[in-house]
């Protein structure tokens, strides 16, 4: 039985693998995505096929094994992480829970040692790999949840945080089910077979039968864009009440308010505040949102002489920003320019 659910997930994975290839150029999230479904197919075909350790099989599979935990890591970031281009640091550190275990095993090969035999470096390599493993993944759960309440499109909010959590939670398991705890139990193979395949056909309805970008942001053309402008109704007054809320008692000021604080404050219910926001304002995210009127004021603060002897950090941390970097980056992707840039420009 254990075996039919591994093949079953397997051509699940393959099927999600080849639908989504196409639209790799659409967004990086995508081909991150295409490489943890092939991540997770290196974990099927060890547990198929048990190839011998020193095969190409073998090789292969545990590339594929040990890279899983540093890609769902990128992913998670990559998806929750809006404007958000990745870094090289967290590139590394992802590749770490392939890289390190690879290179001990070709040490083994070209040196023909046994790692197992020195029990201090095992020790530190096998627990070493097994928190970072676990670290990565538990960011990436922490992430989901922390992230998905600021995504203002209510359908992908569940289907973003929902497969990143239930997948993190599903690998947090295994790992300590099979590594920590090394339980030996023989339903337990047809347990993670059965949940895997349940878990992999879940991820596949909700990506290609609900919505096209229900997990991942795709392009839009600017015929697209128009078009979806003019079907919009026309402004509400509850709409009103939130554009005076940032324009004229500029809430956005307020050291990490939440669309929920913001929906008490305006007494509507935070469902319709997130539709108002996203169907008849455009917006995506609700840091967005407020990151508008935020850059809006400094922008208009750099340009005036009355502030100059303000420096830039006082005016972002004013305006309600928490850094000089998440303002920063901000401010760049609305001007293509640093702030000091900008300023200078305007004097």
């Amino acid at each position: 039985m254990a075996q039919f659910f591994s093949h079953f997930a397997l051509a699940q994975i393959t099927l999600c693998a080849l639908l989504l290839f196409p639209l790799r150029k659409q967004n990086p999230s995508i081909n991150l995505f295409v490489i943890l479904m092939l991540c997770a197919s290196g974990y099927l075909l060890s547990s198929l096929f048990s190839p011998a350790p020193y095969s190409l099989l073998g090789w292969l599979t545990q590339i594929l094994l040990n890279a899983l935990p540093g890609v769902f890591w990128l992913v998670s970031l990559s998806v929750f992480g809006d404007h958000t281009k990745l870094r090289r640091w967290q590139y590394v550190v992802a590749s770490l829970t392939m890289a390190v275990p690879l290179a001990s095993a070709l040490i083994e090969v070209v040196f023909s040692l046994n790692i197992k035999d020195y029990v201090a470096i095992h020790g530190l390599l096998k627990y070493g790999m097994l928190a970072l493993e676990l670290v990565l993944i538990c960011h990436a759960l922490v992430i989901s949840i922390t992230y998905w309440r600021d995504d203002l499109v209510q359908e992908r909010r569940y289907i973003r945080g929902g497969v990143i959590a239930v997948s993190a939670l599903y690998i947090i398991a295994v790992i300590a089910l099979e590594q920590v705890l090394d339980v030996q139990w023989d339903g337990l193979n047809i347990l993670i077979s059965v949940s895997f395949a349940a878990l992999i056909t879940a991820i596949n309805v909700l990506l290609f039968q609900l919505k096209e970008s229900s997990l991942f942001e795709t392009v839009k053309t600017q015929q697209a864009v128009e078009e979806e402008k003019a079907a919009q109704p026309k402004k509400s007054l509850d709409l009103a009440r939130v554009v005076q809320s940032m324009e004229q008692d500029k809430l956005y000021r307020q050291d990490g308010i939440t669309i929920s604080e913001l929906a008490k404050h305006l007494a509507i219910h935070e469902y319709k505040l997130r539709n108002l926001i996203n169907q008849e304002l455009g917006y995506r995210n609700f840091n967005d949102f407020l990151n508008h009127y935020r850059i809006k004021e400094v922008t208009e603060s750099l340009s005036s002489t009355e502030f100059d002897h303000l420096p830039v950090l006082t005016l972002a941390l004013e305006s309600g920003f928490r850094s000089l970097s998440s303002f920063n980056k901000a401010f760049k992707n609305t001007h293509g320019i640093t702030p000091t840039a900008f300023r200078k420009q305007a004097s």
